[in-house]
């Protein structure tokens, strides 16, 4: 067969084949848009609050300290745990001041015998004064003589005075209530006046010292100006008392001078402290009201995200057509409701406030209402 009539078939048929209709695979959908709470941000008002960073004080710090000389006989308490005011702690050995509390209470003894000898005496050379039988002399040497024994007694009075107080400073007692510490000198140990035994601390109310920055922006709030007669309400932040309790205080201090080392000035607050919660030495973080109620646009803390720049902060915006679209904002302090927003938002302006983690700078979302958006101040 010639090769001309092999190739007519093999030309219609590949015309045919082309000629049929193209048919392209269908392309694959994406992803539908994620759904995304949303607030729509509207001026309201705002109380500021602001939290500073502080130390934890005993409210009382006090040294036991030994008043008088002798071997520590005895420890009476348990190292650190609570004592009460007046309970024992220490004792020295008392044997040498009750010796002296007994010698003292002989001597009182003779002191009102010589009194008494001496007011006879004085009676006796009275009566003969008066009758010419004694001497002036006679009876000035009598009447020096009862002066004498009355400052005698009123001497051996104090003494026994003195030696009883020595004695009773062989048992050392509690000053205050609070947690005693590690003994400074071992039972068996001489100790003489001035040794200190034994620290105890009060912790209930309980002391921070907040350390403000001079530049603060609420530096001048009469809140950061406290003082004992304008105390200031504050809280302990992230940390609670029994059964849940914040942990409530006053600023009632701020010094007057500023420290050098940190420029900052020295702020003190007392706070309750139930349960013994916090102790000395602790930092903690003071959660207060630093100004009073102003219109503000307000978001909340988990809206807030990373800005393109370093140190920046942003927001995502829903438009329109329900596409997010990465914001820059600038930032005010926390209240209440949220953190204020200084600049870059506008009333109306809708605000993704949670899963930032799903969006997409530009791509769309499924925008829901933010479950209690009239609590967040929108």
């Amino acid at each position: 067969m010639p090769l001309r009539s092999l190739l007519h078939p093999l030309r219609l048929g590949l015309v045919a084949l082309l000629a049929l209709p193209a048919v392209s695979p269908a392309a694959p959908e994406g992803p539908p848009p994620p759904p995304v709470p949303v607030i729509t941000v509207e001026p309201g008002p705002a109380v500021v609050y602001k939290t500073y960073t502080g130390r934890t004080e005993a409210h009382r710090h006090v040294e036991v300290r030994a008043q008088v000389s002798g071997i520590l006989e005895e420890r009476r308490y348990v190292e650190g745990e609570r004592v009460e005011a007046g309970d024992p702690l220490f004792r020295i050995d008392p044997r040498a001041y009750r010796a002296a509390v007994h010698q003292a209470e002989a001597d009182l003894i003779a002191a009102r015998t010589t009194l008494s000898a001496a007011r006879r005496d004085w009676e006796r050379i009275g009566s003969l004064y008066e009758r010419d039988v004694a001497s002036e002399k006679a009876r000035d040497d009598a009447r020096s003589a009862l002066e004498q024994a009355q400052a005698g007694v009123e001497v051996a009075e104090a003494k026994l005075e003195a030696a009883r107080i020595d004695l009773d400073y062989t048992s050392v007692t509690a000053p205050i209530a609070g947690f005693a510490g590690l003994r400074a000198v071992s039972v068996g140990n001489l100790v003489d006046v001035g040794d200190r035994l034994v620290t105890i601390q009060e912790v209930n109310p309980i002391q921070v010292i907040l350390p403000m920055p001079v530049n603060d922006p609420f530096t001048d709030s009469p809140a950061l100006n406290p003082s004992p007669d304008r105390p200031t309400p504050a809280e302990i932040a992230g940390i609670r008392g029994p059964g849940g309790k914040p942990l409530r205080g006053e600023l009632n201090y701020r010094a007057a001078d500023i420290d050098r080392r940190t420029n900052t000035i020295r702020l003190r607050g007392v706070f309750d402290n139930p349960g013994n919660a916090l102790r000395p030495n602790e930092y903690v973080r003071v959660r207060l009201k630093v100004a009073e109620p102003q219109d503000a646009l307000l978001i909340p803390q988990t809206a807030v995200t990373s800005g393109p720049e370093p140190d920046s902060t942003a927001v995502f915006v829903v438009d329109g057509e329900d596409r997010a679209h990465l914001r820059v904002v600038e930032l005010g302090p926390e209240t209440t409701d949220g953190v204020i927003v200084r600049s870059g938002l506008e009333a109306g302006d809708r605000v993704v406030t949670d899963g930032l983690i799903n969006v997409r700078p530009d791509a769309p979302v499924k925008p829901k209402p933010q479950q209690g958006q009239d609590e967040q101040g929108a």
